[in-house]
């Protein structure tokens, strides 16, 4: 007797196919992203340089840092570069999509959304770990001093990153949804990212320089994120010289549960929005 392969079904009937298909169509979805990128070779400098440069003005000052110092405004601003590649590149494929009509061809296609959202993903944590790698190297190029504070740092460290880059390319979904231009979005996200690093205090590494009141600057998603990698990475025993603290930095399980509920939480709404404004199907497919 023949084996039947399991289906589902969209909401519009259309069949999404195995789970084996699923994949498929999420690795297509990442082959594509990151071919685009690879072909434009001007948008890939720009994304994967912009933090970097940042840093280098940020340290060149003239002003005396330490090492440590350095390394904490290396984190906040790899983090502006991941929110940057996750809000501004990944806002600016789905836009393009948007604006030349595919989706009107991939509705009709046995798609699933959420294999689309997940490979556009995939392509974009592949992007945003670059962007954020350079200015890490870059920033020990110039004399940054970083180092893992125990083994368990590790798993933190990779979850915190995951985590605040799906939270902002959800955050682009809606953006993308009401511009329908590609001009419009990649201004918008542009400005998000760049507005959250400012008024933040460089995404929370220098508190001194945010009109945001202190504790919230351990629960907000971007600063959240970047306090948790700068108590990971950088060996410092004085977080108050280095102007990292006030407030005390977030190193309680609690709030890496936080940062993974925010996620959770975008993933699922950032899938809804996809299924339901762009393939106009059911809630989940």
């Amino acid at each position: 007797m023949a084996t039947e392969t399991p289906t589902t079904e969209a909401a519009d009937g259309v069949s999404t196919g195995s789970r084996g298909v699923w994949f498929a169509q999420a690795r297509a979805f990442t082959d594509r992203s990151l071919r685009e990128v690879r072909n434009s070779g001007l948008m890939l400098a720009w994304v994967i340089a912009f933090p970097a440069i940042t840093y280098l003005l940020r340290v060149t000052q003239g002003t005396e840092t330490s090492a440590a110092a350095d390394a904490s405004v290396a984190i906040g601003t790899g983090v502006l570069g991941a929110m940057f590649v996750s809000l501004f590149l990944f806002g600016s494929q789905l836009a393009t999509d948007l604006e030349d009509r595919r989706y009107a061809a991939y509705r009709s296609m046995p798609i699933s959304p959420s294999a689309e959202l997940t490979g556009r993903m995939a392509a974009g944590l592949v992007l945003a770990a670059g962007s954020f790698a350079v200015t890490i190297v870059v920033a020990v190029a110039t004399g940054a001093a970083f180092g893992l504070r125990g083994p368990a740092s590790v798993p933190v460290v990779l979850l915190a990153g995951v985590a605040t880059c799906l939270f902002w390319m959800v955050v682009a979904v809606p953006f993308v949804v009401v511009a329908g231009n590609k001009r419009v979005a990649s201004m918008a996200t542009t400005l998000v990212a760049v507005m959250a690093f400012v008024l933040t205090g460089l995404n929370g590494v220098v508190p001194a320089q945010s009109p945001i009141d202190g504790p919230a600057l351990n629960y907000l998603p971007n600063t959240l994120a970047t306090r948790l990698l700068v108590a990971h990475l950088v060996p410092a025993e004085n977080w108050t010289e280095l102007g990292v603290s006030p407030p005390q930095l977030p190193t309680e399980p609690a709030f890496l549960a936080l940062l993974t509920g925010y996620t959770l939480i975008a993933v699922v709404a950032g899938s809804v929005l996809v299924t339901r404004t762009l393939y106009d199907r059911g809630w989940w497919t």
